[in-house]
């Protein structure tokens, strides 16, 4: 009886994994198609193919500006995101005090805050300091969305470290800075790589704090895709969409393959 039950529970639960997988691919089998179309509207399935919106997108200035801003923001949001998620993870795992719960709940908080709250208020914020529009704000906001998630991947990273290799290098005349950087961060390094490609990939795709902070020079492609959803819907958006997918899944296979290697070679 037992063995029918758990037979019954594993095909209910790939079904509804098959079902959720269904649900979220089943826009990008309409997106990428329109994408390939001919027609300036977005018709579904096209009745030619050609790369008419993909020339259009590499031809207009527009789009290339958001890209470049897009590319650079994520840059330095990586970077920034970065050291302050390692920095702090490191920080809260060996802090052994009281209220360490309560620290831990306060650095992940923005994973819990709405995005448009947080938004609002760093709106309000950058308005009384006249930053409003600048490259400053958004690097500072999308700093403020990414690092959290940067701090549970290198803080897991931390729980399977030996500490026993910091205390023998320390043992050893290492003082705990070169400790750190000779020791600690080289063995959770595919983590803290793990944690920028995350941080870049949210900036990149982060639209709500676009709407709210962007200016007229530093549009990126998410609000240059809103803007084109609300006043020049074409067949490009869908261009712009799979370009998107395209490089977003690269990027996270890629740092996929990295975790993957870290693993192999600790084993």
């Amino acid at each position: 009886m037992s063995d029918t039950v758990r037979d019954s529970g594993g095909i209910f639960s790939k079904t509804i994994a098959g079902l959720t997988i269904a649900f979220l691919l089943l826009p990008l089998a309409v997106v990428v198609p329109i994408s390939f179309g001919t027609s300036s509207l977005m018709t579904f399935p096209p009745h030619d193919y050609s790369l008419r919106w993909y020339r259009v997108l590499v031809s207009d200035s527009r789009w290339l500006s958001a890209a470049l801003t897009s590319l650079r923001l994520g840059i330095m949001v990586a970077f920034a995101s970065t050291v302050l998620a390692t920095l702090t993870a490191i920080g809260i795992f060996r802090y052994q005090g009281p209220g360490k719960a309560a620290l831990q709940a306060l650095v992940l908080s923005p994973l819990v805050v709405p995005v448009i709250v947080i938004g609002v208020a760093l709106f309000y914020l950058f308005s009384l300091l006249g930053m409003t529009g600048s490259m400053t704000a958004l690097v500072c906001a999308h700093t403020l969305l990414t690092f959290p998630y940067g701090v549970v991947v290198i803080n897991a990273a931390l729980e399977r470290f030996d500490t026993r290799l910091e205390q023998a290098a320390m043992s050893m005349g290492a003082n705990p800075a070169r400790t750190l950087w000779r020791v600690t961060l080289p063995i959770i390094r595919p983590s803290i790589f793990v944690a920028a490609v995350f941080a870049f990939l949210i900036s990149f795709d982060e639209v709500v704090m676009a709407l709210l902070l962007s200016g007229p020079t530093t549009l990126t492609i998410p609000k240059q895709m809103w803007d084109g959803i609300r006043f020049d819907l074409t067949p490009v958006i869908a261009a712009v969409s799979t370009v998107l997918l395209v490089f977003s899944s690269a990027l996270v296979a890629f740092a996929e393959a990295i975790r993957r290697r870290s693993q192999g070679n600790t084993r």
